[in-house]
């Protein structure tokens, strides 16, 4: 399902641009959502949405709610969104799970992100695997960073390209403003997404226009992920889910097939 090109690119550089995957329409709507429940404090946002922090204890901090397909099916669309799916379902060996999908809001006065990701401390994080080999690449922890606005060159994500296979820790001294070749800064519009492995070490330059800047971050892993026990479908609220998001939601046993997943695959296959 990834072409040749994609393979090489993946590899070389450990994300991938897609360009253009989500409609106008369902970007509106994600827009609105998201103006809408960030002005919300966070004890009136709709169950089973929440915040990963206080915001009056971090202001400055990118405020980011969780959960969000339980809250509009625009956002259970974009976890099954067939152009992402199609990359997915390729580094995965057709063995996704979705772990997570965050609504993120940066302003000018939010803080940027330092590096994180990646060969670490000296530690590289064993549930971020990555692989190439028999003409197939593998990764066990990706995430799609899907762009709700347009993004200028000098402000969003940061990447040391190569660093998913990296096997010495960053230099201290290299940091999320410096220029090529060590640091890509990738400009994308509303509608587009970056595919990335959670390998690659990865960041956010400070944003600088007074629109805000608003992103959609839906996390996938491998479904048998052994370090996932903590995520998975919130019971409580399942009937907020349609069927196939709630499978996608649950962990597998090794090499199982999913449902969903063989329904993607006919329909790509028919394409």
């Amino acid at each position: 399902m990834l072409t040749e090109e994609e393979k090489w690119s993946f590899d070389l550089h450990g994300f991938l641009v897609l360009k253009g995957v989500v409609s106008r329409e369902d970007v509106k709507r994600m827009v609105e959502l998201c103006d809408t429940w960030h002005a919300l404090d966070d004890s009136k946002l709709p169950p089973p949405l929440r915040t990963y922090w206080d915001v009056n204890t971090k202001p400055t901090t990118p405020r980011s709610i969780n959960n969000v397909p339980y809250a509009d099916e625009v956002f259970q669309r974009l976890v099954l969104n067939r152009e992402i799916m199609r990359v997915v379902l390729a580094l995965t060996q057709n063995c996704p799970q979705l772990l997570s999908v965050a609504l993120t809001r940066n302003t000018k006065e939010s803080d940027d992100i330092s590096f994180h990701g990646g060969f670490s401390g000296g530690i590289r994080n064993p549930a971020n695997d990555y692989q190439a080999a028999n003409g197939e690449v593998f990764a066990t922890f990706l995430n799609a960073g899907v762009s709700l606005v347009d993004v200028p060159a000098g402000t969003g994500f940061v990447c040391v390209p190569g660093s998913h296979k990296s096997n010495f820790a960053k230099p201290d001294h290299v940091n999320i403003y410096d220029g090529p070749p060590t640091v890509a800064n990738v400009s994308v519009n509303a509608g587009d997404a970056v595919l990335f492995t959670e390998a690659l070490c990865h960041g956010a330059r400070r944003w600088t226009l007074d629109e805000p800047r608003r992103t959609v971050f839906v996390r996938y892993s491998t479904s048998y992920a052994s370090w996932s026990p903590g995520y998975g479908p919130i019971e409580q609220h399942r009937d907020k889910l349609s069927e196939e998001v709630y499978e996608l939601l649950q962990m597998a046993a090794h090499q199982h097939r999913k449902r969903v997943v063989d329904r993607l695959l006919a329909e790509m296959d028919e394409q």
